[in-house]
């Protein structure tokens, strides 16, 4: 392998905690791989942590082990381009479309260039340890040489060793900018980071994997966002937070204690920016016994942080200038609809803002799925005008999304419920059900599973699916959505009580949405409180006056849109 070389610049020698590196001809440093670079023979000493500038000037990490990290350039090799800013494969200079773990493995292989990799290896670092079968391990192996352009396996840079792992041969890794050159001083987008640590040694009974497990698997559900896996995690248990961000970049940590309390336990939790400490929330369970309790009360606590994570992330983008990049306006129209309420003029902020991450980037699944799903249920909930064309572009940009992953859980739980509100609802619930094979926790698919089958009539079965996804759903403004259309399941089939209690909900949830006073003044409007329901639909119509009435129609019924209708009259 060809060596990367750069000069030590004065700062070395001088023994300042944060000197800088600049890359040049000559070669002072040996580096036998970009990503990873060995200082053991230069004069800064190894445990000190320092902040260094990579061959582009941005920065990076020198750890205690003496390694650093560079997480927003890039790596090339032969026609190969790996963009680490953008998660971009491009082959002689055109992108290719590539899933997020197929480019995780080649990117991998490519740090670990020549070095034979075991399959627990991959799956560890890869896959963050979860159960991978050999199935859809070959499957990502034969994709990642297709992503590269190999059709002959004996001709392939990847090469199985049988019984030992795999192997990358590669002649010359060398740096790469990426998708930003050299010059180009706008900012770049760094993808955040989310760390768990837990100390729940206090108390007997409660097993810290358990809560890792739970929180890391809700918030790798996130798109963009680095989640550490638990196992690397544990070794970070009390370092500073200065030294979390420089360990796996600027980002958020989450703190988790058990504490007794009288005869039971209580879990605290605090999240925090680890770029300077900042205390952004904190959790604090009820009382409960370790012994029968702590399951429920770990799903609580997992709920409640998610939304919080999410605003965080949304906060730091928004103060930012990092409006050009794909990646962070997809986050910013993600957030927009989970923190601004299902209302006219957030979506039509998110859809802007989508809209410009796909024209900036067309081969961000996420952001097609996201737009597919803005654009169709816009359409079906009143909250755009109607419009034929927004209905064709939302099945073109959920079509795309599926195009460019087909594998993932969130794109597919996007994408099936956009084609479900599009009228496709065949094949809508068909992704639906393949985002539940492969996460079964899914709340956004299991709601929008359980909406439409409601719609086909299957009132039992949307009723389980839509209580089980709003038990195990992020407490955010999404609840009221799928709280107003259990709310019509419940009111379907004949249990005002119900209804009335989850439109009730479905109210409190979020104050910026029609689509919950409405049914709530349906369910009144049902059970013969007519006053009731004049109030809940006069508060709908302060949400959004234009709400038409064929509006109206494809949300309650013919009869029940005209029995509202009648309200406004009298």
């Amino acid at each position: 392998m060809a060596l990367v070389t750069f000069s030590i610049m004065s700062a070395f020698s001088s023994g300042l905690n944060t000197p800088s590196i600049n890359c040049i001809s000559t070669r002072d440093i040996v580096i036998s791989s970009f990503s990873l670079v060995r200082l053991d023979e230069t004069g800064l000493g190894k445990g000190r942590r320092s902040s260094l500038r990579c061959v582009w000037g941005i920065h990076g990490v020198l750890r205690a082990d003496g390694l650093l990290w560079c997480q927003e350039c890039g790596m090339t090799f032969d026609d190969i381009e790996l963009d680490l800013g953008r998660f971009e494969l491009r082959r002689g200079g055109e992108a290719v479309a590539v899933e997020p773990k197929v480019f995780d493995l080649i990117r991998f292989m490519a740090e670990n260039a020549n070095k034979l990799i075991s399959k627990d290896e991959l799956i560890e670092e890869v896959w963050d340890g979860r159960i991978v079968s050999d199935a859809a391990l070959s499957t990502a192996i034969k994709s990642a040489r297709r992503a590269m352009g190999e059709t002959d396996v004996s001709m392939s840079r990847i090469k199985t060793v049988r019984g030992r792992g795999f192997r990358m041969e590669i002649d010359e890794l060398l740096p790469s900018r990426g998708a930003q050159q050299a010059s180009d001083d706008r900012p770049v987008y760094v993808q955040p980071s989310f760390i768990v640590l837990t100390d729940v040694t206090a108390v007997d009974g409660f097993r810290g994997d358990a809560i890792e497990g739970r929180i890391v698997s809700a918030m790798a559900r996130l798109p963009f966002v680095t989640v550490v896996a638990p196992s690397v995690a544990r070794r970070h248990a009390g370092v500073p937070p200065e030294e979390l961000a420089q360990q796996f970049g600027a980002g958020f940590s989450f703190e988790v204690t058990a504490v007794s309390a009288g005869a039971g336990a209580r879990l605290e939790g605090v999240l925090f920016d680890t770029r300077n400490g900042a205390t952004i929330w904190t959790y604090a369970s009820a009382d409960f016994d370790p012994a029968t309790g702590q399951s429920e009360e770990i799903l609580e606590m997992v709920v409640r942080l998610q939304p919080q994570l999410v605003r965080a992330i949304h906060a730091a983008l928004s103060g930012a200038p990092v409006a050009e990049d794909a990646r962070a306006l997809t986050m910013q129209g993600l957030g927009t609809m989970t923190l601004k309420g299902w209302n006219r003029s957030a979506f039509a902020e998110a859809e802007a803002t989508l809209r410009r991450a796909v024209e900036l980037d067309d081969t961000l699944a996420h952001a097609h799925a996201a737009l597919a799903l803005i654009l169709a249920l816009g359409q079906q909930v009143g909250l755009d005008d109607p419009s034929a064309k927004q209905v064709e572009d939302a099945i073109g940009h959920a079509d795309r999304a599926i195009e460019l992953d087909g594998h993932s859980p969130q794109i597919l739980g996007l994408a099936g419920c956009a084609l479900c509100d599009a009228g496709q609802g065949m094949r809508g619930k068909t992704l639906l059900m393949r985002a539940l094979d492969i996460d079964a926790e899914s709340p956004q698919a299991m709601a929008a599973l359980g909406t439409q089958v409601l719609r086909e009539g299957a009132r039992d079965q949307a009723i389980d699916h839509l209580t089980r996804a709003i038990r195990i759903s992020p407490q955010d403004n999404t609840l009221a959505i799928w709280r107003s259309v259990l709310a019509l399941a419940h009111l379907q089939n004949k249990d005002g009580i119900a209804a009335l209690e989850q439109a009730q909900k479905a109210v409190a949830a979020d104050d910026r949405t029609h689509l919950s006073r409405v049914v709530l003044a349906a369910i009144y409007l049902v059970i013969g409180e007519e006053a009731a329901a004049r109030a809940a639909w006069m508060d709908g119509l302060r949400v959004t006056p234009e709400l038409s009435s064929d509006q109206l129609v494809t949300l309650l019924g013919p009869n029940l849109a005209n029995g509202l209708g009648a309200l406004s009259g009298s």
